[in-house]
């Protein structure tokens, strides 16, 4: 019987899991389905309800359901559970399990993009935005010798709330700022070599006349930027680079889009649904000619 596999979110339209899943799948030889489903967060128990009766063999979730998630699966595991978001279910004899492997992607795409390009792991990290993808992150540098991070979100008792996450207690130097704090500049000067990531969505300054506003006029050189969204051919956004990471162009800033990350949580998910090895290549592959980016892990 042909398996069915899915990923919710709202929106979703514009994502490229079903393209390399759907590949993966069929370079095992693997009969089975992915198919994308736009939820808005007022049908979202209904959507889950569907694929229950439809007997979904897992599922992925995007923005804005990762947190929700958490609390609509039969159990979780410890690295869901740690983090408060679920970006990956497998169902087993009707059971829905809740797992995470934003955090564990985002760590191996990381990884991958500092080695290729002759970088050390920076010690600093500044993480626009607070919700279940930043929970991923967090996770992720917590198991990283990062000493100094500085949360910066539209809601600053947001940003607060966040660090209290029992993880980040590994992380000595832990600060909060609004994404208008004059402040950031001062940080930023003193943290050479720091990790800026963003969560935030890539529209989420869209029709401003500066791609990213909290970025403007702060000294970026030296810095290293991380956006976990990403460019497809139909957004026109040229050579992989985001609003977020054009910002640094002035710099030569070392710059990495969500690409990898993207490659490495769906493929760790695809080996948890399966039980084999992900065909990574394909995956990739499929990537690159859908973005038209020639390497995922090569400065933008």
């Amino acid at each position: 019987m042909r398996l069915f596999f899915a990923i919710l979110g709202h929106p979703v339209s514009h994502s490229l899991s079903p393209r390399f899943q759907q590949a993966a799948f069929d370079a095992l030889g693997i009969d089975a389905s992915y198919l994308p489903f736009d939820l808005p967060p007022e049908r979202l128990q209904k959507g889950l309800e569907a694929l229950r009766t439809l007997n979904v063999s897992g599922f992925n979730i995007t923005l804005p359901h990762k947190e929700a998630m958490l609390g609509c699966v039969d159990t979780a595991t410890q690295t869901a559970s740690e983090i408060g978001a679920v970006n990956t279910v497998i169902s087993t004899e009707g059971r829905w399990l809740g797992e995470n492997t934003d955090g564990p992607g985002f760590l191996l795409a990381l990884e991958r993009f500092l080695e290729e390009n002759r970088l050390p792991f920076p010690t600093h990290a500044l993480l626009f935005g607070a919700g279940g993808s930043a929970r991923s992150v967090l996770w992720a540098l917590s198991k990283r010798p990062v000493t100094h991070l500085l949360m910066v979100n539209r809601t600053l008792s947001r940003g607060k709330e966040l660090l209290k996450l029992p993880f980040l207690s590994t992380i000595r130097t832990r600060m909060a700022a609004d994404l208008t704090d004059p402040a950031l500049g001062n940080w930023l000067s003193d943290s050479p070599g720091a990790l800026l990531i963003n969560t935030l969505s890539l529209h989420a300054f869209q029709g401003r006349s500066v791609p990213f506003p909290p970025l403007e006029g702060l000294p970026l050189s030296g810095h290293l930027l991380f956006d976990l969204s990403y460019a497809s051919k139909e957004s026109g956004t040229a050579g992989g680079l985001t609003p977020f990471l054009h910002m640094g162009t002035p710099y030569r800033t070392p710059r990495q889009n969500g690409l990898g990350m993207l490659l490495f949580q769906g493929a760790l998910a695809f080996e948890k649904w399966t039980g084999r090895k992900a065909p990574v290549e394909k995956m990739e592959s499929v990537l690159r000619d859908a973005t038209g980016q020639d390497s995922l892990w090569r400065s933008v």
